[in-house]
């Protein structure tokens, strides 16, 4: 999955638990808390592993490599075999 694929899914789940919220705070909050796990989890350099941070920026600001936000790179357990 790309960056810009996880990057839709944490953003879907945000506006949703935001909407969810108004009906059920818990669902909703609930729902927040995943999308930012999530975001967590997800917004990584493919390089070097490292946080990208919150600016989407080109490149990885601790390796230096360029960051294609639309490229499906390979797991990193895929990578070194």
């Amino acid at each position: 999955m790309s960056l810009r694929q996880k990057d839709y899914i944490v953003a879907a789940l945000a506006v949703g638990g935001l909407f969810a919220a108004l009906v059920n705070g818990v669902a909703g909050a609930v729902m927040l808390l995943a999308a930012l796990g999530l975001y967590n989890m997800w917004w990584r350099c493919p390089h070097c592993g490292k946080f990208l941070g919150r600016k989407h920026e080109l490149h990885c600001r601790y390796c230096g490599k360029a960051v294609d936000r639309t490229v499906k790179y390979p797991k990193k357990d895929q990578e070194e075999s």
